[in-house]
């Protein structure tokens, strides 16, 4: 079946030219883009990955191409890991099936600034839940940490427990904080899971206080899937402190490279001067 060549972004006359190779309707699965390497700064702008991204050199294991693999920041504050990061978390939520949303408050009348009032409740959070599991057993949860456009602190919880009134809650986080404003409110539809996760996780700002904005218990989320004996796809893997635009640039200039997914590139043909060159894994130049 004839493929369309759609051409995605064309930059002066020395740009990197990106085309996308998309399957008919019927196909059902898109073809991966292809990238021809150019300069520095058109590579990086072109390149789909984080911008603070150190890099992974490899060899792809089935085909032994030269792979490039962006090692995020991971970072909530970068635009590129925060958000992706936050997709993730909310896919992971919406498959713990948690029961309740419960949103714990601060009284600022109680705390002279924001930080303060961060300092003296966050260490109550764990408080809280262990108030909770004496009354009521099982006790599991996310917790994302928001604050109001004044700066105050308050908490998003999602939960893993029986019913609890919601004069309960009041009463232990009061005890424990001096607040009384406590919602609580059960899981109806567990695709609503996923929009309250990404809702307060990607709305969030800059807080100078404290970069954890998010933290779960031991058992919230189902056991992880074992890996063990799951064979790498790629080998002779060596880390270099390098962009990966920087990188392919300087090894891979008028070389065609392959996405396998995001942040993942190999290089498909490598042209008779580049076969020349030393080799990227033999190459020191990149140690750290």
């Amino acid at each position: 079946m004839r493929g369309d060549i759609l051409t995605a972004a064309k930059i002066n006359r020395t740009d990197i030219q990106v085309t996308k190779n998309s399957t008919n309707a019927g196909d059902g699965v898109e073809a991966p883009k292809t990238y021809l390497v150019g300069k520095l700064a058109q590579t990086r702008e072109i390149l789909e990955c984080c911008p603070t991204a150190s890099t992974m050199v490899a060899t792809e294991l089935e085909t032994a191409l030269d792979s490039i693999i962006a090692i995020p920041c991971r970072r909530w504050g970068c635009r590129w890991c925060g958000q992706r990061k936050a997709f993730q978390l909310a896919c992971k939520c919406e498959l713990a099936k948690p029961e309740r949303f419960i949103t714990l408050t601060i009284d600022p009348k109680r705390w002279e600034s924001p930080r303060e009032a961060y300092d003296g409740t966050r260490r109550k959070l764990s408080d809280f839940a262990k108030e909770i599991r004496k009354i009521r057993g099982g006790f599991e949860y996310l917790r994302v940490l928001e604050v109001t456009k004044a700066g105050w602190p308050h908490y998003h919880f999602l939960a893993k427990c029986p019913y609890i009134p919601q004069a309960t809650l009041s009463k232990i986080w009061a005890s424990l904080t001096g607040a009384v404003i406590v919602d609580v409110r059960r899981v109806e539809n567990q695709k609503n899971v996923f929009r309250y996760v990404l809702k307060y996780l990607c709305k969030q700002t800059y807080i100078p206080w404290t970069s954890r904005r998010v933290s779960w218990s031991r058992n919230f989320f189902p056991k992880p899937e074992d890996k063990t004996g799951r064979q790498n796809p790629f080998i002779n893997r060596r880390r270099v402190i390098q962009h990966p635009s920087e990188v392919l640039s300087t090894r891979y200039e008028g070389e065609t490279i392959i996405e396998r997914r995001p942040g993942v590139w190999v290089v498909e043909r490598v042209s008779d001067n580049a076969q020349a060159r030393k080799s990227i894994h033999e190459d020191r130049t990149y140690e750290q």
